[in-house]
């Protein structure tokens, strides 16, 4: 149910707050726990967001994709922490984090996507690519990691650290490094495991690992323990030789796009053991005809600092 004043009547505005927070709690239902309580009630006030169990209190002038956003978030907030009850004191991110992370598949799905693609970067909110605006926070050297005790976090960084960054890191790690199969198997088992209980970061890192079924911790060491940035540069191009590099201290897998002579093209899959041993990498490929570009991340889906040395085009060189 929703409770609100007249004021805050109407289609556009509170006037489907009820269905909002419905759908949200079906689909998060659905996706990953099913929602344990016998009520739920979004209530307009000064509040602009906050959350309790069963109850979430929202901004009493919010309408459209705002008023959806925020529901959505704040009866999240039942999921983490209040199901899967992580330390948001000590671990912010595993609070908001998680939490922003599974806003933005809830907005894909709602209604066709009707208030969809929710974004939580903390340059250009609510649109944008999230890749690119967390590269200012990858570039600062004072931005803390991302397991500094949450209020020891500077103000400047609560909401980068604790919502934008976490969030970012699942979208990557679901949709660029272990797929959305194997990610949303290894994320219903960390909170079926774990509801009810009071797990930290290690848990979260070893569940994934272990469900997921791959060795994540260059992605945990990288992203989470420090603030480390990645660089891939395609750095030479000799007949079919290619030579990739590593700039950076992060890690990622990547695609590496080759188009040929004829105008033909081709994607390698690189993945992260690529960098295993070393920053430098030669790849060579059987051709009768000469490259004339090749490109590295070429639909720009990895938070490279600089894109300027992705590509390399023909009389480049």
């Amino acid at each position: 149910m929703s409770v609100y004043p007249i004021e805050s009547a109407g289609a556009d505005a509170w006037g489907r707050a009820t269905a909002y927070l419905k759908a949200s709690m079906e689909y998060f239902s659905e996706k990953w726990f099913v929602y344990p309580r016998p009520v739920a009630v979004n209530e307009a006030g000064i509040a602009g967001g906050m959350e309790y169990p069963g109850i979430v209190f929202d901004g009493i002038t919010d309408k459209g994709k705002e008023l959806y956003w925020v529901t959505a978030h704040e009866i999240g907030h039942n999921w983490f922490p209040m199901i899967v009850g992580s330390d948001e004191r000590t671990y912010g991110w595993m609070d908001e984090g998680f939490n922003t992370f599974i806003d933005i598949y809830a907005s894909d799905a709602f209604n066709k996507g009707e208030f969809a693609p929710k974004r939580d970067g903390e340059y250009a909110p609510g649109g944008g690519n999230p890749v690119e605006e967390i590269v200012p926070l990858l570039k600062d050297p004072q931005a803390p990691p991302m397991m500094t005790r949450a209020d020891a976090i500077p103000e400047t960084y609560r909401h980068p650290m604790t919502y934008f960054k976490p969030a970012l890191g699942l979208v990557l790690l679901r949709e660029n490094i272990l797929g959305p199969d194997r990610f949303d198997y290894a994320f219903r088992q960390y909170i079926r495991n774990w509801a009810y209980r009071h797990p930290g970061p290690d848990d979260f890192f070893h569940t994934m690992d272990n469900e997921g079924g791959e060795d994540l911790s260059w992605f945990w060491r990288g992203w989470f323990m420090h603030n480390w940035s990645l660089d891939l540069a395609v750095q030479n191009v000799t007949s079919s030789d290619v030579t990739i590099t590593n700039l950076g201290q992060m890690a990622m897998p990547a695609t590496l796009e080759l188009t040929w002579k004829d105008g033909t093209r081709q994607r390698v899959a690189l993945p992260v053991e690529t960098w295993l041993q070393s920053g430098k990498r030669t790849l060579h490929f059987e051709t009768t005809q000469p490259l004339v570009s090749v490109t590295i991340d070429p639909d720009k889906t990895l938070p490279d600092i600089n894109r300027n040395n992705n590509s390399w085009h023909s009389g480049s060189n």
